[in-house]
């Protein structure tokens, strides 16, 4: 190896570093150096060799030549011969050839440990992991068995225990089927029921459509109605006419209440001879009584109408007053029957809320019925599947 390719591997590793001109010209402190950083990079305890230097002369002695036993070793532990050694002159008075040789040699030396120690090092990781990795396989395994043998006996006394509730599990399977038997039959009678109520329900709603027709506007009401307002206004004109025949008849009265003064006045000329002028005012005056006779007998028919009218009036008032009461009965019958067809159809129309309602719970309860018989018939089926296993198949499987 050429001094240059030397001294780069040895810089490389070594923590003391060397130069050219050191190998050419070597001195007994530059070997020290050297062999000082080769013990310490093989992890020996230099501490010694560290400050021999300082000490006395048989001390420094003694050091060297300890020095140059290792060093020694190491060299014909490398060469495998007697009779190249590394002598205590090599230390105190090195020539370039014999350092330079020494020097590689403990080199390869350090390349070769730290190989043998990398690879060991490498191997030792590889076993110990792969032991861990054992153990864990080993106590995973451990762990699956034991949980296999608590599930075995677990699956062991639940056969047991099944077996013991067997002939229970079958009494009950039979009384599931009583009561599946019954669930059945009370079923039937509910959509039985269900069809009568749905025929009450069609028979109500017919009813509830016929009271709605009943209930049209009376005719015969309307009637007395218009009648009644045609009396009314008959009622008016004969009261209008009363009180023209009223003025008239105060008009009479007071013409009367003149003139009987003028005829009790004449009435005693007259009692006295009559002359000419006389004669013309009794001509007259018979005139006038002439007149008071017709203007009385006027009166008189006047008063007759006047009370037949009113008589008529009150003949009419009474009829009015009868139709009215009667109306008024009427009106009384058809609010009571129109009240009492409400309460009908209120009646009707909440017993139909009923039986719709009867009919959502009959509905509801056939739902649970036929959710109950299914859950009945899943038990009874996987109680089946059950009792029909072969235990000692499946424990079998099982292991």
């Amino acid at each position: 190896m050429a001094n240059t390719t030397f001294i780069e591997s040895w810089n490389d590793i070594m923590p003391y570093k060397i130069k050219a001109s050191e190998l050419e010209h070597p001195t007994e402190a530059f070997v020290f150096r050297s062999i000082v950083s080769f013990l310490k990079m093989l992890k020996y305890d230099v501490t010694e060799f560290e400050n021999m230097y300082t000490e006395p002369k048989e001390v420094l002695l003694s050091k060297r030549t300890n020095l140059v036993a290792h060093i020694n070793y190491f060299y014909q532990l490398c060469l495998v011969s007697k009779q190249s050694q590394f002598f205590y002159v090599d230390l105190i008075k090195p020539s370039p050839k014999k350092t330079v040789h020494v020097l590689n040699i403990l080199l390869n030396y350090l390349f070769y440990v730290n190989m043998v120690k990398d690879d060991t090092v490498q191997r030792a990781n590889n076993c110990v992991a792969k032991y861990h990795e054992l153990m864990d396989k080993m106590n995973l395994q451990r762990c699956e068995m034991e949980n296999h043998k608590i599930k075995i006996s677990n699956i062991e006394q639940n056969i047991c225990r099944m077996k013991d509730q067997l002939p229970q599990l079958e009494q009950e399977n039979e009384k599931l089927r009583e009561k599946q038997k019954e669930v059945k039959d009370k079923i039937g009678s509910l959509k039985s029921a269900e069809s009568d109520i749905e025929e009450k329900i069609i028979k109500l709603k017919t009813d509830v459509a016929s009271l709605k027709q009943r209930r049209v506007v009376d005719e015969d009401a309307a009637i007395l109605i218009q009648k009644n307002e045609e009396l009314e206004v008959e009622i008016e004109e004969y009261g209008n006419q009363e009180k023209s025949y009223q003025l008239a008849n105060s008009e009479y009265t007071t013409l009367m209440g003149q003139i009987q003064p003028c005829i009790l006045t004449l009435e005693d000329i007259l009692q006295n001879p009559l002359d000419d002028s006389l004669k013309a005012l009794k001509t007259e005056v018979n005139t006038l009584q002439l007149n008071c006779n017709r203007l009385e007998k006027d009166c008189a028919n006047k008063k007759t109408i006047l009370e037949a009218a009113m008589k008529n009036a009150e003949s009419v008032r009474a009829y009015i007053e009868a139709k009215q009461r009667e109306l008024e009965a009427e009106r009384k019958v058809k609010r009571k029957t129109e009240r009492k067809t409400v309460a009908d159809l209120s009646e009707k129309q909440q017993h139909l809320d009923e039986l719709q309602e009867k009919k959502d719970e009959h509905l509801d309860e056939i739902q649970a019925l036929k959710e109950a018989i299914q859950l009945v018939m899943q038990i009874a089926d996987d109680t089946m599947k059950f009792l029909m296993r072969d235990p000692v198949r499946t424990a079998n499987k099982i292991t």
